[in-house]
Parts: structure tokens; sequence; C-alpha cells
């Protein structure tokens, strides 16, 4: 091989490798691009799916209170009517056993939330008061079916005890929700 082809050789295989660099100079600056372009899809995408999770646990929070003070107000309806004699006493106690199943079940839709852990406490806090809410309406009904002072009396009390629950709960929900959300 002549000096000149072995020059012509060594300037090619320079240009050679200085073009080999750059391709992964180029091939290094496209992946850095795309692996920023699917981090970002990636974020935007878990915002959004917390946001959906979020909506999903209000609602589900807002159908049971929603179903508690309905039945809540269908066992007062009754209360009022058994006491203007207007219902037997079967049949109120038949009222009275339906309330207190339906208000077991609601109690258990609390345990099958999928809560978000800024809001645990105040879905803690909502389920109890829930429950002083029942205790106080089997309260009720021994103070209506058997003229119970002492359970009239304890009825009441675990009603503002279940009010309390429900204010502190408030209280934790807005704080969880934030500044964002009044």
């Amino acid at each position: 091989m002549s000096d000149q082809d072995k020059k012509h050789n060594r300037k090619t295989d320079k240009n050679f490798k200085k073009r080999r660099n750059r391709n992964y100079v180029t091939y290094a600056v496209i992946l850095i691009g795309v692996a920023i372009v699917v981090f970002t899809i990636f974020l935007v995408y878990s915002g959004d799916q917390a946001k959906i999770r979020g909506e999903a646990f209000g609602k589900a929070l807002e159908f049971i209170q929603d179903d508690l003070k309905k039945t809540t107000q269908t066992f007062h309806t009754s209360v009022s009517m058994f006491k203007e004699e207007n219902m037997s006493k079967k049949e109120f106690f038949e009222r009275a056993k339906i309330h207190e199943d339906a208000m077991t079940k609601i109690i258990l839709r609390y345990d099958g939330l999928q809560i978000p852990k800024s809001f645990a406490s105040a879905v803690k806090l909502f389920k109890l008061s829930s429950e002083a809410q029942l205790d106080s309406d089997i309260q009720m009904i021994e103070c209506v079916l058997n003229n119970n002072d002492a359970a009239c009396i304890r009825s009441d009390s675990l009603w503002q005890e279940s009010f309390e629950y429900e204010m502190a709960a408030l209280s934790k929900f807005k704080l969880a929700q934030g500044p964002l959300n009044p």
C-alpha cells in the first residue's frame, strides 16, 4: 500500500470515527428527549388518575351520607307516626328492625371505600358518627316502645355525640380538601 493510500485510509478512518461519535451524541439526545416526554406523560396521567380516584371516593362518600340521611329521616317519621298513634306497636317494631339492618349495612359501606390517606381521619369520624346515630336510634326504639325515660336520655346523649362526630368529620374533610376546594 502506498503512503498516499495509507493517508487516505487514516483520514477516512478519522472521519468515520467523528461521524460515529456524532451519531452517538444524536442518539443520546433523542433518547433523553423521549425519556422526558414519557416521564411528562406519566406525571400527567398519574395526576389525572389521582383526580379520578379522588372524585370516585367523594361520590361514594356522598352516597353513603345521603343514604344515611334518608334512612334516618324515614325512621324519625316512623317514630312520629307511632307517637301520634298512627302506627301499631308491631308495625313500628318491624320498621325499627328494618331501620337497624339498613343502618348496619350503610355503616359497613365505609369499610369498602378507597380512602386517600389525607381523608382517613374524616372517614373514621363519619363512621363513628353513624355508629353513634345507630346506637341513639336503638335507644329511641327502647324509649318509644317501653316508655323508658332512661333510654330517652341515652338516645339524646348519643344523638349529641353523633352530631359532634359529624361536625368534627366535616371539619377534617374540609382540611383534607385543602385551600383550593372551599
